[in-house]
């Protein structure tokens, strides 16, 4: 079986990065304050997306997977709406 990652928006308004088959541990959470929010104008998911890349090309110095894997992902990421219980 084949484990992904996958950035997803939570029904709280935070975004998470977890594993496929894992959606009660996320690997990171990111939540915005509401001024943050009306400032990204609904470009949250976007921001995001770019502070864990930056992190993980500091610690890597590769992130050309990572942005693959998102790419072939963009159309899901909008339009995913996911709610953990």
């Amino acid at each position: 079986m084949t484990n992904y990652l996958e950035l997803a928006q939570l029904s709280d308004g935070s975004i998470v990065l977890r594993r496929s088959d894992d959606y009660e541990n996320p690997i990171v959470k990111i939540t915005f304050s509401d001024e943050t929010k009306d400032f990204l104008n609904g470009k949250e998911l976007n921001v995001a997306k770019e502070m864990i890349k930056a992190g993980i090309e500091s610690v890597s110095g590769n992130v050309k997977d990572f942005e693959e894997f998102f790419e072939s992902k963009q159309i899901d990421l909008k339009q995913k709406t996911v709610t953990i219980h």
